[in-house]
């Protein structure tokens, strides 16, 4: 079967990927430090901050689904958003990261207008960039192949800005840093969604009329492939503090004379995405020879076990237990590589269940595990620093000697913890039966009646003429 997504159409969605992962890699990033060691925001504030937002975007993702499957234009369902939310995410992006001063009260003010903004401006293009992905083509194989793509080439674009602060730390002050980072993956980012609008085709989805927030409670509940997608990536959500301790461990924990945090950041970078991409490359592989399930349970357990043993060893030797974090970035990689087929394979499911695809929101709902999972990782090292007695710096960018145990402390953050998501997640993936024999059954009826449909249909028009 010919391909329908190729040549520009192809970049485009490559250079989408590379702009969403940019902009949300700087927020999982640099977020939590840029408010405790720049901007000197209290970590109780970021906490509740954090929840704040959460319960925004369990309002508003479904919301956007909801307006995406009522809408029915020219361009499509999706696209009149890209082209709108091009713009919107690309400004806040820009000025994120600015090193505002003043009173306390406006700091806190700035960041959380910048945080609970992004939230919505990455609501409002993301759902319907990632929808379009399900409606770019017919052929089940090769939407998996467009999402694997759109994961492969964004995990690998979003490390970008990681070599940019190993480069910007060499002549940019510290505090000013992050705001030129922030500036630039702004105007990438705006260029990359616009690009995408121009160049990307709906080539079919299902019309809705009538939907509300029923239909999302309909979705989760006849949509168990989705849902037990969904859950096991929530449940594994710890594995986003990696990222967000990642700066801090860089900082406080590995100080190796000479070497500025972003340097020692970048390498562990290199370190833990090898193993990313290692799973990321050998996901669409696997899944493809032994199905979701198996391969969800074998890279789960592997960023259990590696995870778990980074931390033990680290105990002793830090840099003994690096390999064993790169052998855990497998678990990442995988995981970040999953849900996307998952829930794209599911609006199969759900057609063939309820008649109806609904699109817009089930990668509303997936939008939503995306950010619930980044609030995890913000929101769980926030806690973690609290509680193992962080020190925030008095003086923008300049970082305070901290306690043995609070060393220890995000060490684990970095390792145990997410080790223990990973083993939660087994459980929910275990029962996840939309595969083998069952799937190709379900897949040739579904084919069946879209046939029949189309034989109806054509009757109807002839009989009409």
């Amino acid at each position: 079967m010919e391909k329908s997504v190729k040549g520009k159409e192809k970049f485009a969605y490559g250079f989408a990927a590379v702009g969403s992962y940019m902009v949300a890699n700087i927020v999982s990033s640099y977020f939590n430090y840029y408010l405790t060691d720049i901007i000197l925001v209290s970590p109780v504030f970021i906490l509740a901050l954090m929840i704040t937002g959460r319960v925004i975007d369990m309002i508003t993702d479904p919301l956007m689904g909801i307006v995406v499957d009522k809408t029915h234009s020219p361009e499509g369902k999706m696209r009149p958003y890209v082209r709108i939310g091009a713009y919107i995410i690309g400004l806040i992006t820009f000025f994120m990261y600015y090193p505002v001063e003043g009173s306390l009260v406006w700091r806190s003010i700035f960041g959380a207008f910048m945080y609970i903004g992004f939230g919505l401006a990455y609501t409002f293009v993301d759902v319907p960039a990632m929808g379009m992905l399900s409606v770019a083509t017919r052929d089940k194989d090769e939407r998996a192949a467009l999402l694997s793509y759109y994961v492969t080439v964004g995990s690998i674009g979003g490390l970008l800005p990681a070599a940019m602060l190993f480069v910007l730390q060499l002549f940019v002050p510290e505090k000013w840093v992050y705001f030129v980072i922030s500036a630039v993956v702004g105007v990438i980012t705006f260029a990359a969604y616009g690009y995408l609008y121009r160049h990307s085709v709906e080539r079919f989805s299902t019309k809705t009329e009538h939907i509300g927030i029923r239909d999302m409670i309909k979705v989760v509940v006849q949509n168990k492939p989705m849902t037990l997608a969904l859950l096991t990536s929530m449940l594994a959500s710890p594995r986003y503090m990696i990222m967000v301790v990642a700066m801090y461990i860089a900082t406080y924990v590995i100080v190796i004379p000479g070497l500025t945090s972003g340097t020692v950041l970048l390498i562990l970078y290199v370190i833990v995405g090898a193993g990313m991409f290692g799973g990321i490359l050998l996901t669409p592989v696997a899944y493809k020879r032994i199905g979701y399930k198996k391969t969800g349970l074998l890279f789960g357990a592997a960023g259990a076990v590696f995870l778990a043993a980074a931390f033990f060893v680290g105990l002793i030797n830090l840099y003994a237990a690096l390999p064993f974090m790169m052998l855990g970035g497998l678990g990442l990689g995988a995981y970040n590589t999953l849900p996307y087929p998952m829930v794209g394979d599911s609006l199969d499911y759900l057609e063939w269940k309820t008649g109806e695809r609904m699109e817009g929101i089930c990668f509303s709902l997936n939008s939503f595990v995306t950010k619930f999972n980044n609030a995890v990782g913000a929101f769980g090292v926030m806690l973690g620093l609290i509680v193992i007695n962080f020190v925030q710096p008095s003086v923008s960018g300049v970082a305070e000697p901290q306690s043995e145990a609070t060393v220890r402390g995000m060490y684990a953050l970095a390792t145990l913890i997410p080790a223990i998501g990973f083993l939660l997640s087994l459980i929910p993936m275990a029962l996840y039966g939309y595969t083998g024999k069952r799937r190709e059954s379900i897949l040739c009826e579904l084919e069946a009646r879209r046939a029949a449909k189309m034989a109806q249909a054509s009757d109807e028009t002839e009989h009409e003429n």
